[in-house]
């Protein structure tokens, strides 16, 4: 895709200016990615993410003008921890399907941020607008990325979450506590969307009632797009949160610079996602009946 665009635009899409803004763009998404691969390890869907976020923002937002402008980042990770773990109990305790569990939550935070949006301006504190620049958002997702990548390969969290993925009875029979690492993979998909709000919070100057809109679906497509098996398991990795994202705002970015109509591009993205859908199930089906 980068080569076909970077050849079809007469140099628009090199430019360091629209290099920059794929980047921008992309880091929300990818960070939000990277915390629902856990949920997704399992072989779970966390449809919470875009009204979380929208959680997120509000409160920060809120707390942050009334309170003080430092509380926008504790805000937004524990109203986001909060939301996952409630997702997460709301399917183990309540038997409610992860995915309308994730779906509540994100009715709920719409909304609100639709509701407080007309009684409240949510602006960013102008002591923080320090922050808007592309270099802090990559920062961020780099912390983030590191620290996601030792509990997703060098712990017990990641490790488990996998196995349990691959076959749940086995991991249940070897002594694992099952509902335990599934309420902490919920947990941690709700810290990065808190990050993934902060970051928005920050881009976007304040939160709005759009905030959060199609997150959901932009992680769900990133992951599919960059290689993470829908059945979760052993062949989950990080490192789909990363290609997906950026494949996904690379295909958008240029889909828009050949000015094809939006309304055209959601079709291709929606064919181009379920052509990956197909293929990755028919080679995890190949897998079973070798």
């Amino acid at each position: 895709l980068f080569l076909i665009f970077s050849f079809t635009t007469n140099g628009r899409f090199l430019k360091p200016t629209n290099l920059t803004n794929i980047i921008s763009q992309s880091c929300v998404v990818m960070i939000a990615a990277i915390g629902c691969s856990f949920v997704m390890a399992h072989n779970n869907l966390d449809f919470s993410l875009g009204g979380s976020c929208a959680l997120c923002a509000v409160a920060a937002v809120i707390l942050g003008n009334e309170v003080s402008p430092w509380l926008i980042l504790p805000v937004c990770l524990i109203v986001g921890v909060l939301c996952g773990i409630l997702t997460g109990v709301l399917h183990i305790k309540a038997r409610i399907p992860a995915f309308m569990a994730g779906m509540c939550i994100m009715f709920i935070g719409r909304g609100v941020a639709q509701g407080t949006y007309l009684i409240f301006p949510m602006r960013l504190p102008a002591s923080l607008k320090v922050l808007q620049s592309t270099w802090f958002y990559v920062a961020v997702l780099v912390v983030v990325f590191i620290v996601a990548y030792i509990l997703f390969e060098y712990t017990k969290i990641g490790k488990y979450n996998k196995l349990i993925g691959s076959n749940p009875k086995c991991s249940e029979l070897s002594g694992i506590n099952v509902n335990r690492y599934k309420i902490l993979a919920f947990a941690i998909s709700g810290f990065c969307v808190g990050v993934a709000a902060f970051v928005t919070v920050i881009r976007g100057g304040g939160a709005g009632a759009q905030t959060g809109s199609s997150l959901e679906t932009n992680v769900l497509l990133a992951l599919t797009l960059g290689g993470l098996p829908l059945t979760g398991g052993s062949d989950t990795k990080l490192r789909s949160a990363i290609i997906g994202g950026l494949t996904l705002f690379i295909l958008d970015n240029g889909l828009t610079m050949w000015r094809v109509d939006p309304t055209l591009c959601n079709v291709v993205k929606g064919i181009i996602f379920l052509a990956v859908v197909f293929l990755s199930i028919s080679r995890e089906k190949g897998k079973v009946m070798a």
